[in-house]
Formats: C-alpha cells, sequence, structure tokens
C-alpha cells in the first residue's frame, strides 16, 4: 500500500495504544506521561504503522516513507523495527504491536485512539491478526504445543534451573547425554518453566524423521505453514523472524547435520527465537552451547543393613 502524507491543517492527531500515546506532529511518544527514548527512524516507522493500523504496510512503502532520499537494504528495516518492538516491549507478557506479515510488510495490531484537536475520537479495533490479509502460506498465530511434564523429576532441580538461565542468556543450547539418561523429561521441564516467557512454545520431536530432507518439512507443517517448495527453510525463517518463541527440538541424533544446519539459520536470523535442542552429540553449529547432563548420583550401597537397623 502507498503510503498517504502526513496530516495537514488544523488537526493534530493523537494516538494512544495500550499505556502509549503518540504525538506525530511532535514527534514525541509517552509511555504513562514519561518520554520514551527512541530512534528518529523507529520513530517514523512507528508513525507509519499507527497511522495505518490494522492494514499491512509494505515494505517498500515504508522505506520510502523513513528514507524517501536514500537507497537502504531491507536489513535496516528490519534493526529498526526490531529497535521499535524493544521500546514498544512487544511480546513482554503476550503484550503485541507489530505483527510481520512474510513477503508483504508489517501491521499495527493492537486498538487504537486517534484523537484530534477537536475531541473527535476514532477507534480502531483489531481483534487478531486474522483480520489481516495473508499470504496463504502463512498461518495466522503460532499457537504452543508443548506436552506435559512426562515425570516428576527427582534430583534435577538444579539442572532445570541451570539450563534456564543458560537458555535465557545465550538462546541456544543443546542438552547433549546418552540415550535413556533423561534429555526429553529436562527439556520439556525447562520449557515448562520458561513457557510464560515466549509468546508460544513449540515442541518438535525428530525421533520418527528417517529423512534428513524432512527435517525442515516437518518443522514446517508443525508451525502451521503450508509450503509447496521442496526445500521451506525460507518460509520458516521468515515466518520465524519477528516472533518470540521457544522451539523445542527433541532427538536430533540421527538428523544432525540437517536440524544443525535449520538451526543455525533460525538463530542467525530469527533472533526473538530461542532453541532447546537435544541429542546424543552435540550439533557442532555456530551459537550453539552444549549442556553435558550427567547421570543421577546413586546412593553409596552399604552392607550389613537389616530390616531392623533401616527402620531403628
Amino acid at each position: 500500500m502507498a503510503l498517504s502524507s502526513p496530516r495537514n491543517g488544523s488537526e493534530t492527531p493523537r494516538f494512544t495504544f495500550g499505556p502509549f500515546v503518540l504525538y506525530p506532529t511532535e514527534r514525541r511518544l509517552l509511555r504513562d506521561g514519561a518520554e520514551v527514548v527512541i530512534g528518529s527512524r523507529a520513530l517514523d516507522i512507528l508513525i507509519a504503522l499507527v497511522e495505518h493500523a490494522g492494514s499491512v504496510v509494505g515494505k517498500k512503502a515504508l522505506v520510502q516513507r523513513v528514507w524517501p532520499e536514500v537507497i537502504v537494504e531491507e536489513s535496516s528495516l528490519r534493526v529498526h523495527v526490531a529497535a521499535l518492538r524493544k521500546a514498544l516491549g512487544d511480546g513482554v507478557d503476550g503484550v503485541r504491536y507489530i505483527a510481520n506479515v512474510p513477503g508483504r510488510g508489517y501491521s499495527f495490531i493492537a486498538p487504537v485512539v486517534t484523537q484530534t484537536n477537536a475531541s473527535v475520537e476514532q477507534e480502531v479495533r483489531v481483534e487478531s491478526q486474522t483480520s489481516m490479509p495473508v499470504p496463504e502460506h502463512t498461518p495466522t498465530r503460532m499457537t504452543s504445543n508443548l506436552p506435559a511434564r512426562l515425570t516428576r523429576m527427582v534430583g534435577r532441580d538444579a539442572t532445570v534451573a541451570a539450563l534456564s538461565e543458560q537458555l535465557r542468556v545465550h538462546r541456544f543450547v543443546t542438552i547433549v547425554g546418552p540415550g535413556g539418561i533423561g534429555k526429553t523429561t529436562v527439556a520439556l521441564s525447562v520449557a515448562h518453566v520458561l513457557s510464560n516467557e515466549f509468546t508460544s512454545v513449540i515442541f518438535v520431536d525428530l525421533t520418527s524423521v528417517t529423512d534428513a530432507a524432512d527435517v525442515s518439512n516437518g518443522l514446517a507443517a508443525t508451525l502451521g505453514l503450508t509450503v509447496r517448495k521442496e526445500d521451506p527453510t525460507p518460509e520458516i525463517i521468515a515466518f520465524l523472524r519477528d516472533t518470540n518463541a521457544l522451539l523445542v527440538v527433541d532427538n536430533c541424533e540421527h538428523v544432525i547435520e540437517a536440524i544443525g544446519a535449520l538451526a543455525e539459520r533460525i538463530f542467525f536470523e530469527a533472533p526473538g527465537v530461542h532453541l532447546l535442542t537435544t541429542s546424543r552429540e552435540s550439533l557442532k553449529v555456530e551459537g550453539e552451547h552444549v549442556y553435558a547432563l550427567d547421570s543421577l548420583a546413586t546412593p553409596e550401597t552399604c552392607t550389613g543393613i537389616t530390616a531392623a537397623r533401616s527402620v531403628g
């Protein structure tokens, strides 16, 4: 869509959404009455999106609006959108303001109240991202499919706490250990601990995947993507790029090369995604932090213990 020019004349609109008030003419953004520090480019993007709340604003149109006389790469737009999201707290506690529509652009999806100096108010309500026209292959929202904890763990509380912190800091952690040691149980426990910190938690079990070529197809299907290409990796990256999700991939050891390459791309190209993988060996890719899961300690054996002594 082509962006209209800023309003002229006596109208000096302001836009209210959530705790924010945006004054486009004055180029000010307030949160609960306090000034929000935000870069000029990010503010330009915010103004353009809010002025067209509920509609998809194309990337080309945004670039022309923000950089009218400069040729810039699309990556510059993504950087400033990311900065804008951070300033708004987009994705924190499940609150969403800006949605990415892969292959098209961005949309401001929070309810907006427009008010002018004539005290004329108009509310633009966006009930959900489903109201926006989206490409056929793109799901309207990503839901969580996290299974329940497998068992009541004993002796792994410190491990789960350590892994949770590592995942928060490093974003990409692989739990490594021999079969049967409890990697899946620990991974699910970590995911449950962190579930409230993400808009979605996606669990992918690769146990039944026998062909490395099916790894990306399996992930695409889990995300709800319908793609008609041999390799859906570009669609997966485009869909995940602006999400705040935890991706748990279980049993990677038999397709390490394929899942490693995919995980590496997700890590670098979707900075809001955290990856927790389990495998009998590390994926050996950039960005990965390995956590070696040890066997649980067993009590020392002692001879000469009788029923009477154990009761006493």
